[in-house]
Protein backbone atom coordinates (compact mmCIF):
# COMPACT_ATOMS: atom_id res chain seq x y z
CA UNK A 1 0.00 0.00 0.00
CA UNK A 2 2.80 2.23 0.57
CA UNK A 3 3.94 2.24 -2.92
CA UNK A 4 0.04 3.14 -4.14
CA UNK A 5 0.54 6.19 -1.87
CA UNK A 6 3.74 7.43 -3.36
CA UNK A 7 2.47 7.02 -6.62
CA UNK A 8 -0.48 8.88 -5.75
CA UNK A 9 1.56 11.55 -4.16
CA UNK A 10 3.86 12.00 -6.96
CA UNK A 11 0.78 12.12 -9.20
CA UNK A 12 -0.75 14.79 -6.83
CA UNK A 13 2.93 17.16 -6.97
CA UNK A 14 2.61 17.20 -10.73
CA UNK A 15 1.86 20.66 -12.38
CA UNK A 16 -0.30 18.82 -15.15
CA UNK A 17 -1.00 16.21 -16.98
CA UNK A 18 1.66 15.79 -19.52
CA UNK A 19 4.00 16.06 -16.97
CA UNK A 20 2.39 13.56 -14.71
CA UNK A 21 2.99 10.95 -17.70
CA UNK A 22 6.22 12.04 -18.69
CA UNK A 23 7.78 11.97 -15.27
CA UNK A 24 6.61 8.19 -14.83
CA UNK A 25 7.70 6.95 -18.88
CA UNK A 26 11.02 8.24 -18.40
CA UNK A 27 11.88 6.67 -14.91
CA UNK A 28 11.66 2.77 -14.19
CA UNK A 29 12.16 -0.47 -16.17
CA UNK A 30 8.22 -0.34 -17.37
CA UNK A 31 7.46 -1.51 -21.14
CA UNK A 32 4.51 -1.52 -23.55
CA UNK A 33 4.29 -4.83 -25.21
CA UNK A 34 1.97 -4.22 -28.14
CA UNK A 35 0.87 -7.74 -30.16
CA UNK A 36 1.14 -7.61 -33.80
CA UNK A 37 -2.21 -10.11 -34.57
CA UNK A 38 -0.94 -10.86 -38.08
CA UNK A 39 2.27 -12.67 -36.89
CA UNK A 40 1.38 -13.34 -33.21
CA UNK A 41 4.76 -11.49 -32.30
CA UNK A 42 4.65 -8.77 -29.18
CA UNK A 43 6.87 -6.04 -29.96
CA UNK A 44 7.98 -4.53 -26.82
CA UNK A 45 9.28 -1.44 -26.36
CA UNK A 46 10.84 0.87 -22.47
CA UNK A 47 7.81 3.25 -22.00
CA UNK A 48 11.21 5.70 -21.93
CA UNK A 49 11.94 4.97 -25.57
CA UNK A 50 7.87 5.73 -26.16
CA UNK A 51 8.52 9.04 -24.45
CA UNK A 52 10.92 9.76 -26.93
CA UNK A 53 8.70 9.05 -29.79
CA UNK A 54 5.89 10.57 -28.21
CA UNK A 55 8.39 14.00 -28.15
CA UNK A 56 8.92 13.61 -31.90
CA UNK A 57 5.22 13.61 -32.55
CA UNK A 58 4.59 16.37 -30.19
CA UNK A 59 7.22 18.50 -32.10
CA UNK A 60 5.52 17.87 -35.61
CA UNK A 61 2.31 18.68 -34.23
CA UNK A 62 3.74 22.35 -33.32
CA UNK A 63 5.68 23.05 -36.20
CA UNK A 64 2.67 22.04 -38.39
CA UNK A 65 0.76 24.39 -36.28
CA UNK A 66 3.17 27.69 -37.36
CA UNK A 67 2.50 29.71 -34.60
CA UNK A 68 -1.23 29.10 -34.69
CA UNK A 69 -3.01 27.44 -31.62
CA UNK A 70 -2.49 23.67 -32.56
CA UNK A 71 -6.08 21.72 -32.68
CA UNK A 72 -7.28 18.37 -31.11
CA UNK A 73 -5.55 15.04 -32.58
CA UNK A 74 -7.52 12.38 -33.88
CA UNK A 75 -5.89 8.53 -33.55
CA UNK A 76 -7.54 5.67 -35.29
CA UNK A 77 -6.26 2.28 -35.85
CA UNK A 78 -5.34 -0.56 -33.98
CA UNK A 79 -2.86 -0.08 -31.07
CA UNK A 80 0.98 0.50 -31.61
CA UNK A 81 3.64 1.73 -29.89
CA UNK A 82 3.04 4.66 -32.16
CA UNK A 83 -0.14 5.26 -31.58
CA UNK A 84 0.00 5.16 -28.43
CA UNK A 85 3.04 7.83 -27.93
CA UNK A 86 0.56 9.67 -30.07
CA UNK A 87 -1.77 10.13 -26.80
CA UNK A 88 1.39 12.12 -24.85
CA UNK A 89 2.42 14.00 -27.63
CA UNK A 90 -0.46 15.15 -28.06
CA UNK A 91 -0.69 15.92 -24.44
CA UNK A 92 2.87 17.30 -24.86
CA UNK A 93 1.76 19.71 -27.72
CA UNK A 94 -1.25 21.00 -24.58
CA UNK A 95 -3.90 19.31 -27.17
CA UNK A 96 -6.76 17.15 -26.28
CA UNK A 97 -6.96 13.78 -27.89
CA UNK A 98 -10.21 11.44 -29.59
CA UNK A 99 -10.16 8.34 -31.00
CA UNK A 100 -13.00 7.13 -33.05
CA UNK A 101 -12.93 3.46 -33.88
CA UNK A 102 -12.80 2.14 -37.02
CA UNK A 103 -15.00 0.41 -39.79
CA UNK A 104 -16.76 -2.51 -38.46
CA UNK A 105 -17.18 -6.18 -40.46
CA UNK A 106 -19.60 -5.39 -42.94
CA UNK A 107 -19.88 -1.70 -42.98
CA UNK A 108 -19.35 0.76 -46.25
CA UNK A 109 -15.91 1.92 -45.84
CA UNK A 110 -16.87 4.73 -48.17
CA UNK A 111 -19.61 5.96 -45.41
CA UNK A 112 -17.50 5.02 -42.66
CA UNK A 113 -14.82 7.58 -43.97
CA UNK A 114 -16.40 10.49 -44.91
CA UNK A 115 -18.79 9.80 -41.11
CA UNK A 116 -15.54 9.66 -39.39
CA UNK A 117 -13.72 12.69 -41.10
CA UNK A 118 -17.11 14.39 -40.55
CA UNK A 119 -17.12 13.81 -37.03
CA UNK A 120 -13.00 14.58 -36.71
CA UNK A 121 -14.20 17.81 -38.23
CA UNK A 122 -16.84 18.69 -35.75
CA UNK A 123 -15.19 18.08 -32.76
CA UNK A 124 -12.21 20.31 -33.72
CA UNK A 125 -9.53 17.90 -34.50
CA UNK A 126 -6.56 19.76 -36.72
CA UNK A 127 -4.65 16.09 -37.73
CA UNK A 128 -5.75 12.62 -37.55
CA UNK A 129 -2.89 9.94 -36.92
CA UNK A 130 -3.61 6.32 -37.77
CA UNK A 131 -2.55 2.93 -38.38
CA UNK A 132 -3.62 0.39 -40.89
CA UNK A 133 -6.34 -0.18 -44.22
CA UNK A 134 -9.08 1.81 -42.37
CA UNK A 135 -6.49 5.30 -43.13
CA UNK A 136 -6.69 4.94 -47.02
CA UNK A 137 -10.33 5.88 -47.30
CA UNK A 138 -10.19 8.35 -44.60
CA UNK A 139 -7.75 10.04 -46.81
CA UNK A 140 -9.15 10.29 -50.10
CA UNK A 141 -12.00 12.20 -48.21
CA UNK A 142 -11.93 15.62 -49.77
CA UNK A 143 -11.54 18.57 -46.14
CA UNK A 144 -9.18 20.15 -44.55
CA UNK A 145 -7.60 17.46 -42.08
CA UNK A 146 -3.94 16.63 -42.22
CA UNK A 147 -4.29 12.85 -41.95
CA UNK A 148 -0.90 10.54 -41.82
CA UNK A 149 0.67 7.58 -40.69
CA UNK A 150 1.40 7.38 -37.25
CA UNK A 151 4.41 5.54 -37.70
CA UNK A 152 5.76 8.27 -40.05
CA UNK A 153 4.66 11.85 -38.53
CA UNK A 154 7.63 13.42 -36.87
CA UNK A 155 9.94 10.61 -36.78
CA UNK A 156 12.93 12.88 -38.14
CA UNK A 157 12.18 15.41 -35.86
CA UNK A 158 14.74 16.90 -33.83
CA UNK A 159 13.73 16.67 -29.92
CA UNK A 160 17.21 18.05 -28.26
CA UNK A 161 16.13 20.20 -25.79
CA UNK A 162 12.26 19.72 -26.46
CA UNK A 163 10.23 21.31 -23.44
CA UNK A 164 6.23 20.67 -23.92
CA UNK A 165 3.58 23.13 -24.30
CA UNK A 166 1.99 24.31 -20.58
CA UNK A 167 -1.75 24.10 -20.44
CA UNK A 168 -3.80 24.47 -17.63
CA UNK A 169 -5.62 22.30 -15.90
CA UNK A 170 -9.01 22.54 -17.09
CA UNK A 171 -7.82 22.41 -20.54
CA UNK A 172 -9.42 19.53 -22.69
CA UNK A 173 -7.57 16.66 -22.55
CA UNK A 174 -10.02 13.63 -24.06
CA UNK A 175 -12.62 14.29 -26.34
CA UNK A 176 -13.83 11.37 -25.68
CA UNK A 177 -17.18 9.51 -27.54
CA UNK A 178 -19.90 8.39 -25.86
CA UNK A 179 -21.44 4.66 -26.31
CA UNK A 180 -24.95 6.09 -27.46
CA UNK A 181 -26.72 2.89 -26.71
CA UNK A 182 -30.16 4.76 -26.29
CA UNK A 183 -29.59 7.75 -28.39
CA UNK A 184 -27.04 9.38 -30.58
CA UNK A 185 -23.50 9.34 -29.08
CA UNK A 186 -22.53 12.98 -27.97
CA UNK A 187 -18.78 13.88 -27.15
CA UNK A 188 -17.74 14.03 -23.57
CA UNK A 189 -15.06 16.57 -22.93
CA UNK A 190 -12.68 15.73 -20.20
CA UNK A 191 -10.14 17.86 -18.79
CA UNK A 192 -6.42 17.22 -17.84
CA UNK A 193 -7.77 17.75 -14.08
CA UNK A 194 -10.26 14.90 -14.81
CA UNK A 195 -8.24 12.85 -16.06
CA UNK A 196 -5.67 13.17 -13.71
CA UNK A 197 -8.09 13.06 -10.67
CA UNK A 198 -9.23 9.31 -12.46
CA UNK A 199 -5.73 8.11 -12.64
CA UNK A 200 -4.66 9.08 -9.15
CA UNK A 201 -7.76 7.34 -7.73
CA UNK A 202 -7.39 4.48 -9.58
CA UNK A 203 -3.91 3.86 -8.67
CA UNK A 204 -5.18 4.29 -4.93
CA UNK A 205 -8.14 1.81 -5.37
CA UNK A 206 -6.02 -0.73 -6.85
CA UNK A 207 -3.02 -0.47 -4.52
CA UNK A 208 -1.39 -0.37 -7.98
CA UNK A 209 2.65 -0.98 -7.52
CA UNK A 210 4.57 -0.36 -11.15
CA UNK A 211 7.34 -2.76 -9.74
CA UNK A 212 5.32 -5.54 -9.25
CA UNK A 213 2.24 -5.52 -11.50
CA UNK A 214 1.69 -5.60 -14.91
CA UNK A 215 -1.90 -4.22 -16.98
CA UNK A 216 -3.19 -6.11 -19.12
CA UNK A 217 -5.88 -5.41 -22.38
CA UNK A 218 -7.33 -5.93 -25.72
CA UNK A 219 -10.31 -3.31 -24.97
CA UNK A 220 -10.31 -1.14 -27.80
CA UNK A 221 -8.71 2.42 -27.00
CA UNK A 222 -11.60 4.45 -28.33
CA UNK A 223 -13.60 3.01 -25.34
CA UNK A 224 -13.44 4.97 -21.91
CA UNK A 225 -12.49 1.57 -19.98
CA UNK A 226 -9.76 0.85 -22.72
CA UNK A 227 -7.98 4.20 -22.38
CA UNK A 228 -7.60 4.35 -19.07
CA UNK A 229 -6.15 1.09 -18.64
CA UNK A 230 -3.62 2.64 -21.09
CA UNK A 231 -3.52 6.11 -19.36
CA UNK A 232 -3.10 4.71 -16.11
CA UNK A 233 -0.32 2.36 -17.39
CA UNK A 234 1.52 5.19 -18.75
CA UNK A 235 1.12 7.93 -15.88
CA UNK A 236 2.96 5.58 -13.81
CA UNK A 237 5.35 3.72 -15.34
CA UNK A 238 3.59 0.16 -15.38
CA UNK A 239 4.29 -2.60 -17.53
CA UNK A 240 1.08 -2.86 -19.87
CA UNK A 241 0.22 -5.64 -22.51
CA UNK A 242 -2.21 -4.41 -24.97
CA UNK A 243 -3.78 -6.46 -27.97
CA UNK A 244 -6.09 -5.29 -30.78
CA UNK A 245 -9.41 -5.96 -30.09
CA UNK A 246 -9.67 -7.98 -33.29
CA UNK A 247 -7.67 -10.55 -32.40
CA UNK A 248 -9.48 -11.23 -29.20
CA UNK A 249 -13.16 -11.22 -31.07
CA UNK A 250 -11.11 -13.74 -33.96
CA UNK A 251 -9.87 -16.22 -30.63
CA UNK A 252 -11.18 -15.28 -27.30
CA UNK A 253 -9.56 -17.90 -25.57
CA UNK A 254 -6.14 -16.15 -26.48
CA UNK A 255 -7.00 -13.48 -23.63
CA UNK A 256 -5.99 -16.49 -21.21
CA UNK A 257 -2.49 -17.47 -23.37
CA UNK A 258 -1.65 -13.38 -23.12
CA UNK A 259 -2.67 -13.66 -19.71
CA UNK A 260 -0.13 -16.29 -18.95
CA UNK A 261 2.41 -15.21 -21.04
CA UNK A 262 2.94 -11.81 -19.60
CA UNK A 263 1.73 -13.27 -15.82
CA UNK A 264 0.07 -9.89 -15.52
CA UNK A 265 -1.37 -9.36 -11.95
CA UNK A 266 -4.29 -6.92 -13.82
CA UNK A 267 -6.82 -6.98 -16.67
CA UNK A 268 -10.46 -5.90 -17.53
CA UNK A 269 -13.11 -6.82 -19.96
CA UNK A 270 -17.22 -6.40 -20.20
CA UNK A 271 -19.55 -9.32 -19.55
CA UNK A 272 -19.55 -10.74 -22.53
CA UNK A 273 -16.07 -11.64 -22.31
CA UNK A 274 -15.95 -13.42 -19.21
CA UNK A 275 -19.21 -15.05 -20.49
CA UNK A 276 -17.96 -16.48 -23.50
CA UNK A 277 -14.85 -18.07 -21.10
CA UNK A 278 -17.37 -19.00 -18.07
CA UNK A 279 -19.42 -21.26 -21.59
CA UNK A 280 -16.33 -22.96 -23.31
CA UNK A 281 -13.74 -22.32 -20.78
CA UNK A 282 -13.44 -26.49 -20.75
CA UNK A 283 -12.17 -25.69 -24.17
CA UNK A 284 -8.87 -24.65 -22.40
CA UNK A 285 -6.33 -27.05 -21.60
CA UNK A 286 -3.62 -25.04 -19.67
CA UNK A 287 -3.39 -21.92 -18.69
CA UNK A 288 -2.18 -19.55 -15.38
CA UNK A 289 -4.15 -17.09 -14.07
CA UNK A 290 -2.30 -17.53 -10.61
CA UNK A 291 -0.83 -13.84 -11.02
CA UNK A 292 -3.91 -11.89 -11.39
CA UNK A 293 -4.72 -9.94 -8.36
CA UNK A 294 -7.36 -7.65 -9.58
CA UNK A 295 -9.99 -8.56 -12.96
CA UNK A 296 -12.12 -5.76 -12.90
CA UNK A 297 -15.84 -6.32 -15.39
CA UNK A 298 -17.77 -3.47 -16.45
CA UNK A 299 -18.49 -1.70 -19.33
CA UNK A 300 -22.08 -3.44 -19.70
CA UNK A 301 -24.03 -4.88 -16.80
CA UNK A 302 -22.79 -7.92 -14.65
CA UNK A 303 -24.51 -11.12 -14.94
CA UNK A 304 -23.68 -12.56 -11.59
CA UNK A 305 -24.39 -16.14 -13.13
CA UNK A 306 -22.21 -15.49 -16.25
CA UNK A 307 -19.56 -14.28 -14.15
CA UNK A 308 -19.45 -16.47 -11.42
CA UNK A 309 -18.77 -19.38 -14.15
CA UNK A 310 -15.86 -17.31 -15.49
CA UNK A 311 -14.50 -17.47 -11.57
CA UNK A 312 -15.30 -21.44 -11.65
CA UNK A 313 -13.53 -22.18 -15.25
CA UNK A 314 -10.61 -19.56 -13.74
CA UNK A 315 -10.07 -21.33 -10.18
CA UNK A 316 -9.32 -24.57 -12.50
CA UNK A 317 -6.44 -22.17 -13.98
CA UNK A 318 -5.24 -21.06 -10.36
CA UNK A 319 -7.25 -17.79 -10.10
CA UNK A 320 -8.12 -16.47 -6.78
CA UNK A 321 -11.94 -15.79 -6.52
CA UNK A 322 -11.23 -12.52 -4.47
CA UNK A 323 -9.69 -10.98 -6.95
CA UNK A 324 -12.67 -10.34 -8.70
CA UNK A 325 -13.98 -6.64 -9.25
CA UNK A 326 -17.42 -5.92 -10.24
CA UNK A 327 -17.05 -1.90 -10.92
CA UNK A 328 -19.27 0.96 -12.78
CA UNK A 329 -18.03 3.89 -14.59
CA UNK A 330 -18.89 6.13 -18.22
CA UNK A 331 -17.29 7.74 -20.42
CA UNK A 332 -18.86 11.43 -18.44
CA UNK A 333 -16.42 10.13 -15.41
CA UNK A 334 -13.31 9.60 -17.04
CA UNK A 335 -13.66 5.96 -16.32
CA UNK A 336 -14.35 4.54 -13.08
CA UNK A 337 -16.95 6.02 -10.44
CA UNK A 338 -17.13 2.76 -8.41
CA UNK A 339 -14.67 0.09 -7.81
CA UNK A 340 -14.29 -2.75 -4.68
CA UNK A 341 -11.19 -3.21 -2.95
CA UNK A 342 -8.38 -5.73 -4.07
CA UNK A 343 -9.16 -8.84 -2.37
CA UNK A 344 -12.80 -8.23 -1.79
CA UNK A 345 -14.26 -10.18 -4.53
CA UNK A 346 -17.61 -10.46 -6.36
CA UNK A 347 -20.32 -9.49 -3.81
CA UNK A 348 -23.82 -9.70 -4.77
CA UNK A 349 -27.56 -8.73 -3.69
CA UNK A 350 -30.01 -11.46 -4.03
CA UNK A 351 -33.71 -10.00 -4.11
CA UNK A 352 -37.29 -10.68 -4.97
CA UNK A 353 -38.25 -8.70 -8.11
CA UNK A 354 -41.88 -8.29 -8.53
CA UNK A 355 -43.88 -5.60 -11.68
CA UNK A 356 -45.80 -2.54 -9.65
CA UNK A 357 -49.16 -3.69 -11.33
CA UNK A 358 -51.32 -6.13 -8.80
CA UNK A 359 -50.64 -9.42 -10.30
CA UNK A 360 -46.91 -9.57 -11.03
CA UNK A 361 -44.86 -12.40 -11.15
CA UNK A 362 -42.22 -12.27 -8.00
CA UNK A 363 -38.88 -13.45 -8.89
CA UNK A 364 -35.81 -13.94 -7.13
CA UNK A 365 -32.71 -12.41 -8.58
CA UNK A 366 -28.98 -11.95 -7.87
CA UNK A 367 -27.02 -8.54 -8.87
CA UNK A 368 -23.58 -7.31 -8.81
CA UNK A 369 -22.77 -4.90 -5.82
CA UNK A 370 -20.20 -2.52 -7.39
CA UNK A 371 -17.68 -1.57 -4.90
CA UNK A 372 -17.26 1.70 -3.28
CA UNK A 373 -17.20 4.85 -5.00
CA UNK A 374 -13.64 6.20 -5.86
CA UNK A 375 -11.91 9.31 -4.18
CA UNK A 376 -13.47 12.08 -4.82
CA UNK A 377 -16.69 10.68 -6.63
CA UNK A 378 -20.09 10.26 -5.50
CA UNK A 379 -23.37 8.25 -6.16
CA UNK A 380 -27.10 9.00 -4.90
CA UNK A 381 -30.60 7.58 -5.65
CA UNK A 382 -32.96 10.24 -6.95
CA UNK A 383 -37.06 8.72 -7.41
CA UNK A 384 -37.93 7.65 -10.55
CA UNK A 385 -40.69 9.97 -11.50
CA UNK A 386 -42.34 9.45 -14.46
CA UNK A 387 -41.40 5.80 -14.58
CA UNK A 388 -43.02 2.47 -13.29
CA UNK A 389 -40.43 0.26 -12.55
CA UNK A 390 -40.30 -2.87 -11.13
CA UNK A 391 -40.48 -2.91 -7.15
CA UNK A 392 -37.69 -4.75 -5.79
CA UNK A 393 -38.59 -5.38 -1.89
CA UNK A 394 -36.79 -3.68 0.95
CA UNK A 395 -34.85 -1.98 -1.60
CA UNK A 396 -35.50 2.07 -2.96
CA UNK A 397 -34.81 1.41 -6.59
CA UNK A 398 -34.70 4.74 -8.52
CA UNK A 399 -32.71 6.96 -11.12
CA UNK A 400 -28.85 6.95 -10.46
CA UNK A 401 -26.84 10.27 -10.53
CA UNK A 402 -23.16 10.85 -9.59
CA UNK A 403 -20.63 14.03 -9.70
CA UNK A 404 -17.30 14.33 -8.71
CA UNK A 405 -13.30 15.18 -9.55
CA UNK A 406 -13.40 12.89 -12.23
CA UNK A 407 -16.61 14.03 -14.17
CA UNK A 408 -16.32 15.79 -17.71
CA UNK A 409 -16.39 19.54 -18.28
CA UNK A 410 -19.76 18.73 -20.42
CA UNK A 411 -20.67 17.44 -24.04
CA UNK A 412 -19.23 19.33 -26.80
CA UNK A 413 -21.47 21.61 -27.81
CA UNK A 414 -23.95 21.41 -24.97
CA UNK A 415 -24.13 23.89 -21.55
CA UNK A 416 -21.18 22.60 -18.78
CA UNK A 417 -22.15 20.68 -15.90
CA UNK A 418 -22.08 23.37 -13.20
CA UNK A 419 -19.79 23.04 -10.00
CA UNK A 420 -20.98 19.88 -7.99
CA UNK A 421 -23.65 19.43 -10.31
CA UNK A 422 -25.46 16.34 -9.89
CA UNK A 423 -25.33 14.30 -13.56
CA UNK A 424 -28.16 11.66 -14.65
CA UNK A 425 -27.07 8.53 -15.60
CA UNK A 426 -29.64 7.06 -17.18
CA UNK A 427 -29.66 4.42 -15.17
CA UNK A 428 -31.91 2.45 -12.78
CA UNK A 429 -30.57 1.36 -9.69
CA UNK A 430 -30.38 1.36 -5.68
CA UNK A 431 -27.25 1.46 -3.13
CA UNK A 432 -26.03 -1.07 -0.68
CA UNK A 433 -24.68 1.23 2.09
CA UNK A 434 -22.47 3.68 -0.41
CA UNK A 435 -22.23 1.27 -3.38
CA UNK A 436 -24.42 0.95 -6.50
CA UNK A 437 -26.01 -1.91 -7.71
CA UNK A 438 -27.06 -1.25 -11.12
CA UNK A 439 -30.84 -3.02 -12.48
CA UNK A 440 -30.99 -1.22 -16.01
CA UNK A 441 -31.63 1.76 -18.32
CA UNK A 442 -34.23 4.04 -17.64
CA UNK A 443 -35.46 3.87 -21.45
CA UNK A 444 -35.16 0.62 -21.91
CA UNK A 445 -37.77 -0.21 -19.61
CA UNK A 446 -39.68 -3.34 -20.88
CA UNK A 447 -43.84 -2.66 -20.54
CA UNK A 448 -45.95 -5.86 -21.50
CA UNK A 449 -49.95 -6.23 -20.10
CA UNK A 450 -49.46 -3.00 -17.75
CA UNK A 451 -46.38 -5.26 -16.78
CA UNK A 452 -43.32 -3.49 -16.20
CA UNK A 453 -39.90 -5.46 -16.47
CA UNK A 454 -36.22 -5.04 -17.06
CA UNK A 455 -35.18 -6.07 -20.24
CA UNK A 456 -31.62 -7.79 -18.86
CA UNK A 457 -33.35 -10.10 -16.97
CA UNK A 458 -35.37 -11.03 -19.74
CA UNK A 459 -32.39 -11.37 -22.49
CA UNK A 460 -30.40 -13.14 -19.74
CA UNK A 461 -32.86 -16.13 -19.90
CA UNK A 462 -32.95 -16.21 -23.05
CA UNK A 463 -29.21 -16.68 -23.64
CA UNK A 464 -29.47 -20.15 -21.58
CA UNK A 465 -31.44 -21.60 -24.54
CA UNK A 466 -28.97 -23.66 -26.65
CA UNK A 467 -27.74 -21.98 -29.71
CA UNK A 468 -28.69 -18.57 -28.83
CA UNK A 469 -25.45 -16.06 -28.65
CA UNK A 470 -24.65 -14.92 -25.11
CA UNK A 471 -25.01 -10.93 -24.89
CA UNK A 472 -26.61 -10.94 -28.47
CA UNK A 473 -30.05 -10.70 -27.14
CA UNK A 474 -32.53 -7.84 -27.55
CA UNK A 475 -36.08 -8.03 -25.54
CA UNK A 476 -38.47 -4.85 -26.49
CA UNK A 477 -42.36 -4.27 -25.93
CA UNK A 478 -44.06 -3.70 -29.13
CA UNK A 479 -48.01 -1.69 -29.07
CA UNK A 480 -51.17 -2.40 -30.77
CA UNK A 481 -49.97 -0.86 -34.31
CA UNK A 482 -47.12 -3.46 -34.66
CA UNK A 483 -47.87 -6.60 -36.44
CA UNK A 484 -46.22 -7.93 -33.51
CA UNK A 485 -47.97 -6.62 -30.36
CA UNK A 486 -46.39 -7.18 -27.09
CA UNK A 487 -43.23 -8.66 -25.82
CA UNK A 488 -40.68 -9.28 -28.83
CA UNK A 489 -37.18 -10.95 -28.68
CA UNK A 490 -34.57 -11.24 -30.70
CA UNK A 491 -32.01 -13.18 -30.54
CA UNK A 492 -28.49 -13.93 -32.73
CA UNK A 493 -28.80 -17.55 -33.28
CA UNK A 494 -26.66 -19.90 -34.91
CA UNK A 495 -28.10 -23.21 -34.36
CA UNK A 496 -29.48 -26.14 -36.31
CA UNK A 497 -32.98 -26.42 -34.92
CA UNK A 498 -34.53 -23.13 -34.64
CA UNK A 499 -38.23 -24.06 -33.89
CA UNK A 500 -36.87 -26.21 -31.23
CA UNK A 501 -35.30 -23.45 -29.61
CA UNK A 502 -37.79 -20.69 -30.19
CA UNK A 503 -40.37 -22.80 -28.28
CA UNK A 504 -37.66 -23.24 -25.40
CA UNK A 505 -37.38 -19.68 -25.18
CA UNK A 506 -40.79 -19.32 -25.26
CA UNK A 507 -41.00 -21.53 -21.97
CA UNK A 508 -37.92 -20.52 -20.15
CA UNK A 509 -39.43 -16.53 -19.99
CA UNK A 510 -42.53 -17.76 -19.25
CA UNK A 511 -40.91 -19.84 -16.25
CA UNK A 512 -38.39 -17.60 -15.37
CA UNK A 513 -39.97 -14.34 -15.78
CA UNK A 514 -43.35 -14.24 -15.70
CA UNK A 515 -44.64 -13.24 -19.40
CA UNK A 516 -45.08 -15.21 -22.26
CA UNK A 517 -43.24 -13.61 -25.35
CA UNK A 518 -45.93 -12.45 -28.30
CA UNK A 519 -42.88 -13.63 -30.60
CA UNK A 520 -39.38 -14.53 -30.70
CA UNK A 521 -37.67 -13.85 -33.87
CA UNK A 522 -34.13 -15.32 -34.64
CA UNK A 523 -31.48 -13.35 -36.88
CA UNK A 524 -28.28 -14.35 -38.21
CA UNK A 525 -24.90 -13.74 -35.72
CA UNK A 526 -23.29 -9.82 -36.41
CA UNK A 527 -27.21 -8.91 -37.06
CA UNK A 528 -27.95 -7.00 -33.87
CA UNK A 529 -26.92 -3.31 -34.07
CA UNK A 530 -24.03 -2.37 -31.48
CA UNK A 531 -22.40 0.47 -30.37
CA UNK A 532 -18.58 0.95 -31.41
CA UNK A 533 -18.45 -0.48 -28.05
CA UNK A 534 -20.16 -3.05 -28.51
CA UNK A 535 -23.39 -2.63 -26.86
CA UNK A 536 -26.90 -3.64 -27.85
CA UNK A 537 -28.58 -0.80 -29.51
CA UNK A 538 -31.88 -1.41 -28.49
CA UNK A 539 -33.96 1.27 -29.16
CA UNK A 540 -32.68 1.11 -32.52
CA UNK A 541 -33.66 -2.98 -32.80
CA UNK A 542 -36.90 -1.60 -31.70
CA UNK A 543 -37.30 0.49 -34.58
CA UNK A 544 -35.94 -2.21 -37.22
CA UNK A 545 -38.64 -4.45 -35.94
CA UNK A 546 -41.41 -2.20 -36.31
CA UNK A 547 -39.65 -1.50 -39.77
CA UNK A 548 -40.75 -4.82 -40.67
CA UNK A 549 -36.50 -5.10 -42.36
CA UNK A 550 -35.84 -8.80 -39.94
CA UNK A 551 -37.88 -12.03 -40.80
CA UNK A 552 -38.05 -15.16 -38.97
CA UNK A 553 -35.09 -17.53 -39.67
Amino acid sequence: MAQANGNLDEIARSSDLATTVSRAMRAGDGTLSVLDAASGAWETRPWREVHARAEQIATQILTESEGREPSAVGLIGAPTVDLIAAIQGAWLAGVAVSILPGPIRGADEQRWAQSTYARFVGIGVGTVLGSGKQLTPLSKVDGRLRIARVEQYGRDADITGFVGRHVGPDAAAVLQGTAGSTGEPKTAVMSAAAVRSNIAELVARLELRPTHDVELSWLPMYHDMGLIVVIVAMATGTPLWIAPSSAFVTAPFKWLQWLTESRATITAAPNFAYDIVGRYGRRVENADLSHLRYVISGGEPIDADAFDAFLDVAAKFGLDRDAAAPAYGMAESTCAVTMPAPGEGAQYDEVTVTSPEDGGHPVRRRYAILGGPLGGMQVRIVEANGVDIPRIDNRDVGHVEIRGTSMMTGYLGHAPLGDGEWFPTGDLGYLVGDRPVICGRAKEIVVVAGRNLFPVEIERCVASVRGVRGGRVVAVALDGASARPGLVIVAEFRGGDPESARREVIAAVASECGVVPADVVFVRPSALPLTTSGKLRRLETRKLLESGCWNDR
